[in-house]
């Protein structure tokens, strides 16, 4: 059964018994169409609507785990893998990596589910809003990112890369995998892994794993080489490489796994260490 979306514009008319007058006591001079779903209940032979909101818990971040303040030390001494877009991705087999911690980046759910996705561009949302609700990944976004306010947010400062404390303010715009560092840093991760973070062209001139992003900057590949010389200086902790920049020597993901023996989880108890 559906609402009818038609307008309504009759009014319940009460005459007044002591002046006579018609008296208006409701008008409804609208419905506009309602986007969330709607929930017919059966109560004493009638039909009641309720209106499932978008902040449902199923899909809500923010009210299903912790805030990224209290994400401080959370995996301390873990091993975490960051993947990122880059086309030598595809040539990896992520599989290998579903026991571990993984932080992917922006559209890297086309190929793998991480533990955690990031992202800091609106664009993610415009374009993927859809496949981003659907992911079992915890959300971290910036802000300006998450219109719906139902994601974990962070705000990005405009001061070049910088090492943090506060996961709520991260430093450097232009290159995801930086924040991510950043946030595995704070998490007590001993090691990072960095897989997918070349920082160059693919074959044909593609920009990541899937083809050309459309909302590829000019600038977006030196802003790539900086966030990876600014890691390589300042990172407390070892860097892997399984990508293809030429920053650190470049690794086999199965060999680092064996070198590293990182501890086993399964997603759901990663996803248990978040939860409120």
């Amino acid at each position: 059964m559906h609402l009818n979306r038609k307008k309504i514009t009759k009014s319940k008319l009460k005459i007044s018994q002591r002046t006579g007058k018609k008296k208006k006591i409701e008008e409804i001079s609208k419905i506009k169409p309602v986007k969330p779903v709607m929930r017919a209940n059966k109560r004493r032979g009638k039909i009641s609507f309720s209106v499932l909101p978008l902040t449902n818990i199923k899909i809500n971040d923010k009210l299903r785990y912790r805030s990224l303040r209290s994400w401080n030390n959370l995996l301390k001494g873990e091993i975490v893998f960051i993947l990122g877009n880059a086309p030598s991705i595809v040539h990896e087999d992520l599989q290998l990596l579903n026991k571990y911690f993984t932080i992917g980046v922006n559209r890297i759910f086309y190929i793998y589910e991480p533990t955690v996705l990031i992202w800091q561009d609106i664009q993610m949302w415009i374009s993927e809003k859809k496949k981003l609700i659907r992911q079992k990944s915890i959300k971290v976004c910036s802000h300006i990112s998450d219109p719906r306010n139902l994601f974990l947010n962070f705000k990005v400062k405009q001061s070049g890369f910088r090492m943090i404390e506060d996961m709520e303010n991260l430093y450097g715009t232009g290159n995801t995998t930086a924040l991510a560092c950043q946030i595995a840093i704070n998490l007590g991760c001993s090691s990072i892994v960095l897989v997918g973070t070349d920082c160059e062209y693919g074959v044909g001139k593609k920009t990541d794993f899937y083809g050309k992003n459309k909302d590829h900057k000019p600038y977006t590949l030196d802003m790539c080489k900086e966030a990876m010389l600014w890691l390589r200086e300042i990172s407390p902790v070892p860097i892997y490489n399984c990508s293809k920049n030429k920053l650190w020597p470049r690794r086999k993901l199965s060999d680092v796994i064996q070198q590293l023996n990182p501890k086993k989880r399964n997603r759901k108890k990663y996803l248990e260490i978040f939860k409120i």
